[in-house]
């Protein structure tokens, strides 16, 4: 598992097209939202709170970029296919379940550097031009609660879902699951967005660290469908949407592995 994470972070991490492509997103990010990521607020005095301008960096970069995310990891599980390698590796000795997690976590933690990077640049830009060290801080807390649970599902659901169908279809498809299950209003459609399976970071904004926007309190929406998946956010709903992510990524990781089993037999 070592070895092959190794081996995936490596190959992943030199690949010349990830960071084009995450640069290009990232400047039409800042472009769009200029005024709430140069202010790290939605409200007029929110970016004077170094933990509330850390909460709102971290929404914002999940706007665009687990977009790039999850195309850029497609490709990834079926490229020892493509390249006539699949049967070497599977006569090795590695145990299977131990080589498809290195490669889930070597890619995905590649693929996630940019995210970081971008995530704690702006909060060291923010500590040195608000003059607030204590951002450095909101920032290592906000980042493993806020942001890796969503990407960890996502991850799981990028590598495995070229198996069901070709990578060009299922990041066109994924495109169209982000913006339904996590953008649009939930008043709008029926639509997971805003509830516990979606990857966004709304219930640990509003529940583990307190995040407010116009006094108004995180959970259903009036005339909303599948609003029983929209708990009033808390706490302990907050560690419930980390751990439903978690259970989803081993869920999907699971059920990888006895496709790719069943496929071998």
């Amino acid at each position: 598992m070592i070895a092959t994470l190794r081996y995936e972070f490596l190959m992943q991490i030199r690949r010349p097209i990830m960071w084009i492509v995450y640069g290009l997103t990232y400047i039409t990010l800042v472009a769009v939202f200029w005024p709430a990521y140069r202010t790290l607020s939605f409200t007029d005095d929110g970016g004077h709170d170094p933990k509330l301008a850390m909460l709102t960096s971290a929404k914002l970069i999940m706007v665009l970029l687990p977009i790039v995310y999850g195309c850029l990891i497609a490709d990834r599980l079926i490229r020892d296919r493509r390249l006539g390698v699949a049967t070497i590796m599977d006569a090795s000795p590695a145990d299977p379940f131990g080589r498809l997690t290195g490669k889930y976590l070597g890619v995905c933690a590649a693929t996630a550097v940019p995210i970081a990077l971008a995530f704690f640049g702006r909060a060291v830009v923010y500590a040195m031009t608000e003059g607030k060290v204590e951002a450095l801080a909101w920032s290592v807390a906000v980042f493993p609660t806020a942001v890796l649970p969503g990407l960890a599902f996502l991850g799981a659901l990028a590598l495995a879902g070229p198996l069901l169908m070709p990578p060009l279809p299922f990041r066109v498809l994924f495109v169209a699951y982000w913006f339904w299950g996590n953008l649009i209003p939930a008043d709008m459609m029926p639509t997971l967005s805003h509830t516990i399976f979606a990857a966004s970071n709304e219930y640990v904004a509003y529940g583990l660290f307190g995040q407010t926007f116009e006094g108004l309190a995180y959970g259903p929406w009036p005339d909303a469908a599948l609003n029983a998946l929209r708990p009033v956010a808390s706490p302990a709903v907050a560690v419930l949407w980390m751990g439903v992510m978690v259970a989803l990524t081993i869920a999907i990781l699971l059920i990888t592995r006895l496709h790719a089993a069943r496929s071998e037999s």
